[in-house]
């Protein structure tokens, strides 16, 4: 048999099932017929990978990608110019792209398969603090354009304040701009909608992060704040982390619940097919659970500075999967969630 004459709709349903995106990048190799009949775009659903991140010289970082479902390492090195007295902390986004903010010089977004580079804006000589960075989920007609977001708020601002950006073109576009009062905080970001939470109320201010226009408003359960608020398959999902026990985290999920007169939140002990993928600076990512062989539902993985964890909604009980040894003493600023994308 010639392996390069097999049928295009047969290439195409083989590549369906290739899981790993290594093993789909080597499909593509095989021969120009196979690279032809699946595009980059057509990636099967990938899992989020734990990665992590060390500066090998001037110029080079390393990094180390964990897969979640087998046990693999892929190790990347990726040149980017910055000082080795330059400090830095790793931001994850689920979306494809890493965040680098360094202490003295501008951050930096980045796509580690790709290479793509894009400085972040600097506002008031500050970097941002990020909400959300990766790929526009923006609908309306004038920005209709593909690029990456950056939504978050500046150091040093007098007035508190997200600003979103959007880089195309090689540069970066000054979007909206979200003033909130001081009696307020910035809970999460998730699907285009920032949420802003009253001090005094406790009240949820659900605000459409591409105009600035308050969208609706959500009542809080109690007095304690939530530590994210995720989009789950059209579900709105509030996250409360408990403090580490032995290192490991327990977790209360809340369900927005809209019956048109009274508007709700119901603590929940079943997100059913759902997992949710969390990480220490509140951004989470929902996938289904049957997308995946050997994958469980009805779960939260989560990542400490030494191991990744499955903690059982139902059953609240964590289960280290897989433990490392950290290469450095603020090795948990430099380790984060990364799901891969070309």
């Amino acid at each position: 048999m010639d392996w390069a004459e097999l049928n295009h709709d047969l290439l195409c349903q083989i590549a369906k099932k290739v899981r790993d995106i290594s093993d789909f990048v080597r499909f593509r190799a095989v021969c120009k017929q196979w690279r032809s009949a699946v595009h980059p775009t057509d990636l099967p659903p990938q899992l989020p990978y734990f990665i992590q991140c060390i500066r090998s010289s001037n110029s080079s970082f390393d990094f180390q990608f964990h897969p979640l479902s087998f046990d693999k390492t892929y190790n990347l090195t990726v040149q980017i110019s910055s000082s080795p007295e330059d400090p830095f902390i790793l931001f994850g986004s689920f979306t494809g792209y890493l965040l680098l903010l360094f202490r003295k010089t501008p951050g930096l977004i980045l796509n580690p398969l790709t290479g793509l580079q894009a400085i972040i804006p600097v506002e008031n000589k500050n970097p941002f603090m990020p909400l959300y960075f990766g790929p526009s989920c923006s609908h309306e007609p004038n920005l209709v354009e593909s690029g990456i977001d950056l939504v978050g708020y500046p150091n040093g601002s007098v007035v508190p304040k997200v600003i979103l950006w959007r880089y195309t073109n090689s540069k970066w576009r000054r979007i909206t701009e979200i003033c909130y009062g001081y009696d307020e905080y910035v809970a999460s970001y998730s699907s285009g909608r920032v949420y802003i939470v009253s001090y005094e109320t406790k009240n949820i201010r659900v605000v459409d992060v591409n105009n600035g226009n308050t969208v609706s408003l959500l009542p809080e359960v109690s007095s304690d704040q939530y530590y994210c608020i995720v989009e789950a398959c059209h579900d709105l999902i509030g996250v409360r982390e408990f403090h580490p026990e032995q290192d490991l985290y327990k977790y209360e999920l809340y369900q927005h619940k809209d019956s048109g007169t009274n508007p709700s939140w119901a603590k929940v002990n079943d997100i059913g097919d759902q997992m949710l993928f969390h990480d220490h600076h509140f951004k989470s990512l929902c996938l289904k659970a049957s997308d995946f062989e050997g994958c469980k539902g009805n779960c939260i993985y989560s990542r400490t500075s030494s191991s990744v964890n499955c903690y059982s909604v139902a059953m609240k009980t964590t289960t280290q999967m897989h433990l490392f040894r950290p290469r450095f003493h603020d090795h948990y600023l430099k380790s984060t969630w990364f799901l891969p994308s070309p």
